[in-house]
């Protein structure tokens, strides 16, 4: 199989595979899907997707809205596992961010849900990431905020 100019061996490790056959062109687009869906509901897109924590160091999220000192991290994995949750939950705490994981297989490991329901995170697959946006436009529009400022 040739792709981008080099040839991957079938011993390729799964993550350089997926990175190269559409894993790069599936993080690409929800990437794309969680800055439209973000201002659409009227937040802010952080770039670069980075929050400083707690203890100074600069954390990279795949994508980070805000909403005044609200801050919404979202990290996007192929597959979830467990160690994803914890390089998550990691940042969560320093940045004190709200913290989502999107699952592009939309089949994240059993374990890794757990452990994310545990530690405060929402799993996410692809399809849910609309409906945590349309929410949030719907909360946005019934707020008195937006009433008194005429939107």
């Amino acid at each position: 199989m040739h792709t981008v100019g080099f040839q991957l061996w079938p011993k390729s490790p799964k993550w350089l595979k997926n990175l190269f056959v559409g894993g790069a062109s599936k993080m690409y687009y929800e990437k794309l899907a969680l800055e439209v869906g973000a201002t659409v509901a009227g937040l802010e897109v952080v770039k670069p997707s980075m929050i400083v924590g707690e203890s100074g160091i600069e954390h990279r999220f795949t994508f980070v809205a805000a909403d005044g000192t609200r801050k919404y991290a979202f990290d996007v994995y192929n597959d979830l596992r467990e160690t994803d949750i914890l390089r998550t939950y990691v940042k969560k705490m320093d940045t004190m961010a709200e913290t989502y994981v999107v699952c592009l297989s939309g089949r994240p490991d059993d374990k890794a849900k757990e452990l994310a329901r545990n530690y405060g995170i929402d799993v996410l697959t692809p399809m849910e990431v609309g409906d945590f946006f349309s929410s949030r436009i719907t909360q946005f529009i019934k707020s008195p905020k937006a009433v008194l400022a005429g939107r």
